[in-house]
């Protein structure tokens, strides 16, 4: 009986983890998010404005897209003056790992 019981929490623990997984994939899914979790990897300071340039994209659509990036736990907005910078967040161990992910294909492919 112990043993259904801890395989039951393994599922339980799994699935979570699944669940946030198979979340963090849908929200980079879209190439424009994913584009801008790139580009804040590799410039951590940089505006949304900057962002939605660089993409060609409209400000709003970038905020938009940033949104969604921060309800996904991925990103956080930093302040600096008046002026509010989103910065990856990382305290989020999928973040780091998505990182180093990114940097391990970028290297592979030069």
């Amino acid at each position: 009986m112990g043993r259904k019981k801890e395989g039951q929490k393994m599922d339980t623990l799994s699935s979570e983890t699944d669940q946030k997984m198979v979340a963090v994939f849908k929200v980079l899914s879209d190439v424009n998010r994913y584009r801008m979790f790139r580009m804040l990897s590799e410039h951590p300071k940089i505006s949304i404005s900057e962002i939605a340039k660089s993409l060609e994209i409209s400000l709003p659509l970038a905020s938009q897209h940033i949104k969604i990036l921060t309800q996904a736990n991925l990103i956080k907005k930093e302040r600096d003056g008046k002026k509010v910078f989103p910065k990856l967040d990382y305290d989020n161990p999928l973040v780091r790992t998505v990182v180093k992910t990114i940097q391990l294909a970028v290297t592979s492919n030069t």
